[in-house]
Order: structure tokens, then sequence, then C-alpha cells
């Protein structure tokens, strides 16, 4: 996992409605990258995952003209995307990190399975100084 991605998972109801466009706004919603329906996130996403299936990823130069939009809100919302572990930069072309949905879920899952491998021994080591920092002074407090 690079050091500086953030995976943030939120808890939100799945929609009853299971077409493209609400599970992949529900998806953005879930990984905190997008609040709304009407914003440029689900058509990025949407844009980015065609493209990967495909092979060809996506330049930020290709959405900027599909959106209409800024292209540093483009680069913006893509930075966004790579940050969370869910978008590579491969030259000038984007792409999910796997060659689907599901793969990327997979990586997703397993650098936080890492990550959470890392804190446990973390807290085991934090746990034992904290042990010895309490029993040592509740032994000093009983000698005084």
């Amino acid at each position: 996992m690079a050091n500086e991605e953030k995976m943030v998972i939120r808890q939100v109801n799945r929609p009853a409605k299971e077409d493209a466009d609400t599970l992949v706004l529900w998806f953005l919603q879930s990984f905190d990258l997008s609040d709304s329906k009407n914003s440029l996130e689900p058509v990025m996403l949407k844009e980015i995952i065609n493209r990967s299936v495909s092979g060809k990823g996506v330049t930020s130069k290709e959405l900027n003209s599909k959106l209409a939009t800024p292209r540093t809100t483009v680069i913006y919302h893509l930075n966004r995307f790579i940050y969370s572990g869910l978008v590579v930069r491969k030259g000038r072309r984007y792409f999910l990190r796997a060659t689907n949905m599901e793969g990327t879920l997979e990586e997703m899952q397993a650098d936080m399975m890492r990550e959470f491998g890392r804190l446990m021994a973390f807290a085991e080591k934090l746990d034992q100084l904290m042990e010895v920092s309490y029993h040592g002074r509740r032994r000093e407090q009983r000698r005084q």
C-alpha cells in the first residue's frame, strides 16, 4: 500500500434500485468520494471503469472534454480517486487499479488487511507497554 493512500468506508444503505448509475453513486458515497448524483465523480468513475475494462484508460483531457468541466477540477477528482487507492495513473492515462471493479476491491481489501495486521502488532506492543506502565504505577502507589 502506498504511504499516502487513505481509505474511508462509510456505512451507506444499499439502494433498492440496482442500475449502474445508482450503484456507482452508492459505491462512491460508501468510500466518501461523492455526496450527490449531480456531482462529477459518478460520471468520471463510470468512464474510468469502461476505459479500464477495455484496457485503454482515460486521460484528464478526455474527461475534461466529456464533462465540459475545468481540467483542474477533473484532475482534483482523479487525484482523490488515486489517493483512495481506487485508481492508478500510468503515463497520462488513468485506470482502475485492477482490470475491473471486483479485482480493484480485492486489491484494496488486501491493502486494508495488511495495514490492520500492522496496527494489530502495534496494539499488542502498546498493550504490553501500557500493562508494564500501569502495573508499575500500581506497585509504586502501594509502596507509598
